[in-house]
């Protein structure tokens, strides 16, 4: 009930006030930071983009409000300066890569606790995708000319079992690693995962440019920065998770390819990804009141129809979520039961025991 309150108490003040926020007084002519946990180029980007545009509106008079890219290691280098280095002022915040919320449950040396995180909340929950490019005429690769360098076309999971499928992520924290590795482990697929990419833009270019054949990616995570790849069906789908689409209905559903009760509970802990999406949050321990004035503000922004209406010319989706919205799905995942979390941890290579030296 405490967690539901605060929820109702801070959308009734941006009733009452129009979305002005009380702090003012510190954030007047103040620069705010949101933290990119990704290079720029795709839809991460996007997302601290348009909120930038409109937050500062909602903090106080003259507030600037910047992006800072920070990519590394699938997000994790970014929530570990949030949390450890980061000014704790309220001046920064940032987004989570969505792939390291369930992380903390996976690795020890993650660095960082979702479930203490301070969230502000969620811009939207995602639908999720496996792919792999099947070529343009305006491109370098054609349909032929990916077959010659890789191999027959990849169009269902079943061909993804018969030959090695290169893919691309920018670290093993990154939902582009977590889904495809869990996929090999599960259904027998054989993706090659090459590690490194800064951001989903530099993905897109490696796919187009015959470096690496297909990625994971947000739906709408193409839509917003290379739409041709849905509308001209440059991209191959062949697996889908997250939040239903009607859009989306050709494209099989992970979960109804798995067999196992345990495997669905292991993807569970992977869907909170997809589930809460492109969430913020504050580094711990600000001044007293500051977190429920970030809130406020945070709210005040998704819920501005200027912010909707940016979003939705980037065909980005505004299902935003609560503070309270965020917290309940990530405490939900992580009552599940710890067996299946250490046997996804086995599967996806985490927490290995380093060999002695003799």
């Amino acid at each position: 009930m405490k967690r539901l309150s605060i929820s109702v108490a801070a959308m009734a003040a941006v009733a009452m006030f129009g979305g002005a926020s009380h702090a003012a007084s510190f954030y007047d002519g103040k620069t705010v930071r949101i933290v990119v946990p990704s290079g720029s180029g795709g839809t991460y980007h996007l997302y601290c983009q348009i909120l930038s545009r409109y937050l500062g509106e909602h903090l106080g008079e003259n507030t600037k409000v910047v992006t800072q890219n920070m990519p590394g290691a699938g997000g994790v280098k970014a929530a570990r300066y949030m949390l450890n280095a980061a000014p704790k002022d309220g001046s920064y915040i940032a987004m989570i890569n969505p792939g390291s919320i369930a992380l903390p449950g996976l690795r020890k040396d993650v660095g960082f606790e979702t479930l203490k995180m301070d969230w502000l909340g969620s811009m939207s929950g995602r639908a999720y995708t496996i792919g792999v490019y099947s070529g343009s005429p305006n491109s370098a690769y054609s349909a032929e000319k990916l077959a010659a360098k890789f191999g027959p076309a990849i169009k269902t999971v079943e061909d993804a079992k018969k030959r090695t499928v290169i893919m691309g992520t920018s670290g093993k924290a990154s939902t582009s690693y977590l889904v495809p590795a869990f996929m090999n482990k599960t259904l027998g697929t054989k993706f090659r995962i090459i590690l490194g990419y800064k951001s989903g833009g530099t993905m897109n270019l490696a796919m187009q440019k015959g470096e690496i054949e297909g990625r994971g990616n947000f739906y709408t995570g193409y839509l917003g920065v290379w739409p041709e790849a849905v509308h001209d069906n440059q991209i191959t789908f062949f697996a889908r998770l997250g939040p239903e689409r009607d859009d989306m209905q050709h494209i099989p559903r992970l979960r109804d390819m798995l067999k196992s009760d345990r495997h669905k509970e292991m993807l569970d802990i992977l869907e909170v990804s997809f589930n809460v999406g492109q969430a913020f949050y504050a580094p711990n321990n600000l001044p007293s009141g500051r977190l429920g004035e970030l809130r406020k503000a945070f709210w005040a922004t998704v819920k501005n129809p200027a912010t909707i209406k940016e979003a939705g010319s980037r065909f980005l989706p505004m299902n935003s979520q609560t503070p309270d919205e965020v917290l309940a799905a990530i405490e939900k995942v992580f009552k599940k039961p710890p067996q299946a979390f250490a046997q996804l941890s086995e599967m996806l290579g985490f927490n290995k025991k380093k060999k002695k030296k003799k």
